[in-house]
């Protein structure tokens, strides 16, 4: 939403003083007609970034990949090896047809995870 790194680093760090078990990473994707709607599109690059930060400050959260998983490689799968505990799947609250509930759970068995 215009945040940059150190906005990133400063919530991950309420978010552990907060105690947060769980932390879900929303990812912006622009929509015509929304306020937000000329925001730049993250690269998949910064958005491994921010979901490293969110890892490394808070090591025993559980980081879930919302919104905006359509801006990663195949639906968040790399994230998912790399420090992403989980996602939110299905279609509620969706602008985007991202992955289905089928399609993760085929991910999931495939990278080894339960």
């Amino acid at each position: 939403m215009g945040e940059n790194y150190e906005d990133r680093i400063d919530m991950a760090l309420d978010l552990y003083d907060a105690g947060a078990d769980s932390i879900p990473l929303n990812i912006l994707m622009p929509i015509k007609g929304t306020p937000l709607e000329n925001q730049p599109v993250l690269s998949e690059e910064e958005i491994m970034r921010s979901i490293a930060i969110f890892r490394y400050i808070n090591p025993k959260a559980d980081i879930r990949l919302a919104a905006g998983r359509a801006l990663l490689e195949k639906d968040g799968e790399i994230a998912l090896q790399s420090g992403a505990s989980a996602s939110i799947t299905g279609n509620m609250l969706t602008t985007v047809a991202c992955a289905t509930i089928r399609s993760d759970k085929e991910m999931i068995k495939r990278i080894g995870r339960k």
